[in-house]
């Protein structure tokens, strides 16, 4: 199964599009959070039918820079995993959107919320093959969120479901300066980095389990 990972468009349709076009035939596309730039729905919308058009199917949740009403058009057009589990192809989806609390003027969650979204989601797909967890922020401590200042700022709730459950992957964004791959235990985790600058993540899930992931620009 073929993933991309496109988290930190912050509005930019046209590169969505080059994206699209760069990346080529993917079985799952994930919209990793901050879809707009203090957007509306209306823009969450057309970045999600976009990708719809490729023929994959699209799974998203999201960033701060989006709002709850973002969070209801993605529940409304069937690709949220924002406190939900989806089982395809049997492999179990789940996600989480927002950051960790920060200065209360974006879309943040307290850390028992992010919690409680990645618990409902996992309750749903636990029977599955692997999970694959669609989330945000990046999990806390890990090179991949690490700000420009020197500062950790991802979510402890994250990094403690990987440490408890071990899903097979986490896609992340959030931190644009942080991307990268790391390792948790058996967890692979992916920032993306900023789509904005034409930079996506390219994932392959081999038959064997194993998860490869190509960090890609365009």
């Amino acid at each position: 199964m073929r993933l991309l990972g496109i988290t930190d468009l912050h509005g930019q349709q046209e590169m969505l599009e080059q994206i699209l076009r760069h990346a080529g035939a993917a079985d799952v596309i994930l919209l990793g959070g901050d879809l707009t730039n203090f957007g509306t729905s209306l823009i969450a919308v057309k970045m999600v039918e976009m990708a719809q058009a490729t023929g994959a199917r699209v799974f998203a949740v999201a960033g701060n820079c989006d709002s709850p009403e973002i969070d209801s058009s993605l529940r409304r057009l069937g690709v949220s995993l924002f406190h939900q589990g989806v089982i395809h192809e049997g492999v179990g989806f789940l996600g989480v959107s927002a950051m960790p609390p920060w200065h209360g003027t974006m879309y943040e969650l307290s850390e028992e919320e992010i919690a409680q979204s990645l618990q409902d989601g996992y309750e749903q797909v636990q029977e599955a093959s692997m999970q694959i967890v669609l989330a945000h922020p990046p999990p806390y401590d890990t090179p991949l969120d690490l700000t420009a200042r020197g500062e950790h700022v991802g979510s402890r709730a994250l990094r403690q479901f990987i440490d408890q459950h071990q899903p097979a992957l986490v896609v992340c964004g959030h931190i644009h300066e942080a991307r990268g791959t790391a390792r948790l235990g058996q967890t692979v985790v992916v920032n993306c980095g900023s789509a904005m600058d034409g930079r996506y993540a390219q994932i392959d899930l081999e038959p064997d389990g194993q998860v490869e992931v190509q960090l890609r620009r365009i």
